[in-house]
């Protein structure tokens, strides 16, 4: 009988201690919050031109609990790359405002619970005169008869400059070296 009491004593004891073991550890709190994307929608201006390879935007976004990673969403141009840890958005063409004159992509802010944040931006492209004037007067020069005098005008320059580009200065003429 006092064995079978004691055993009794003993076995809950013992689980008593388990559960204060137990009363110790925190509660796992589930993170279901979504980074917040802290950069701007517009990534501003590109001149046209300018080059392929040029980090054009960097998104930043803050999150209370992990690190933030970045990607873009689907149906973003595919002119686009981001560096997954900095943020930083790079045009891997060059710019041409006769081909495009504004590009849109979506920022992916993903925290390390999976919660995601996802931003449109949208870049404008500069248009420049980028077209060169045509000659448009002949090819040779009138003929001059020997022995005539100097400062005769024996050749009249004449060009145009494309109007479906941008509107530029007048033209101007110099002779090569």
């Amino acid at each position: 009988g006092s064995l079978g009491i004691l055993g009794a004593l003993s076995s809950s004891s013992s689980s008593k201690d388990k559960g204060d073991d137990n009363d110790n550890i925190p509660p796992v709190i589930k993170d279901e919050t979504a980074p917040v994307i802290t950069s701007s929608t517009d990534a501003g201006t590109v001149v046209e031109n300018s080059g392929a390879g040029q980090v054009i935007y960097s998104a930043e976004a803050t999150d209370e609990t992990s690190v933030v990673t970045f990607s873009l969403a689907q149906g973003s141009d595919a002119v686009f790359s981001i560096d997954s840890k900095t943020g930083a958005v790079t045009l891997n063409e060059n710019p041409d405002f006769e081909a495009k004159d504004r590009y849109n992509f979506e920022i992916v802010a993903t925290d390390e619970a999976g919660n995601q944040s996802q931003q449109k931006v949208s870049l404008a492209v500069t248009n420049i005169d980028d077209a060169a004037p045509i000659i448009t007067s002949e090819a040779s020069a009138s003929n001059v008869t020997e022995n005539s005098g100097a400062r005769q005008t024996i050749y009249t320059a004449t060009a145009v400059d494309s109007d479906q580009d941008v509107v530029s200065e007048p033209v101007t003429f110099s002779l090569a070296d």
